[in-house]
């Protein structure tokens, strides 16, 4: 996997550049530059949500987003985000409400860094 330098918190990259840069290649960066913009306005919802629910877990809940970030993130080159959903989707079927609030903080966090990773490389999604 390819990076840009921009880690997680624990350090491991959060853009594989090399998805991105096939994407590229095959929609043109205008329409890639869209699909990070939807993914950025969804994610930030999503982040806002997540941060909720280290508060007051909702299993259920965070199993959903959980499922929804495993799925879209991984086609746009955040690998990592979709592992670390996919681990908390998992989590959110067995895990206690101790737990399942750190489950949660942990991909608040990696959302977080993979939503900045996109910013850098995409600034002109940002803006949308």
């Amino acid at each position: 996997m390819a990076g840009d330098g921009t880690n997680t918190p624990n350090g491991e990259p959060v853009l594989d550049v090399t998805t991105l840069t096939a994407l590229e290649g095959r929609l043109g960066r205008d329409r890639v530059v869209r699909v990070v913009a939807a993914q950025l306005s969804n994610g930030r919802d999503v982040a806002r949500r997540l941060s909720a629910f280290e508060i007051a877990p909702d299993a259920a809940a965070v199993k959903a987003l959980a499922h929804q970030l495993a799925g879209s993130s991984g086609s746009i080159g955040l690998l990592r985000l979709s592992g670390e959903a996919a681990s908390a989707e998992r989590a959110a079927g067995t895990a206690v409400l101790p737990e399942l609030a750190a489950v949660v903080r942990g991909l608040r966090l990696c959302l977080e860094a993979s939503l900045e990773a996109l910013c850098r490389r995409y600034p002109e999604a940002a803006d949308r």
